[in-house]
């Protein structure tokens, strides 16, 4: 089953559906591509999320919010899990995908 999320920083959000046992990664991987940005934390509920871990573990079910902290550069990575992806261009599309306008599918 598929279910819909919020995603939010501090300057802009979106909702994105993925698979019920999708993992952390994979979200983050979405998120890259909306936001191009490449150094995140993500937050369900003021628990950080690892990104190895499946969505479930932190109880994320539809219409959860997770919080999203973006740093401009790698952070001290003994303080915070950082996973890195190769940098893409963003289409149009994903870009439609701020402020709730579109619904993306993982």
């Amino acid at each position: 089953p598929r279910i819909r999320i919020k995603v939010e920083s501090p300057t802009s959000e979106f909702y994105v559906e993925v698979r019920e046992k999708s993992r952390v990664r994979e979200l983050m991987k979405i998120i890259i591509k909306v936001w191009g940005n490449e150094y995140m934390n993500l937050y369900h509920k003021s628990t950080e999320m690892k990104s190895d871990q499946i969505l479930s573990a932190y109880n994320i079910k539809d219409g959860s919010i997770i919080k999203v902290k973006v740093f401009a550069e790698p952070p001290n990575e003994e303080l915070v899990s950082v996973v890195k992806f190769p940098k893409r261009d963003c289409t149009s599309s994903f870009k439609s995908m701020e402020n709730n306008t579109k619904l993306s599918r993982f």
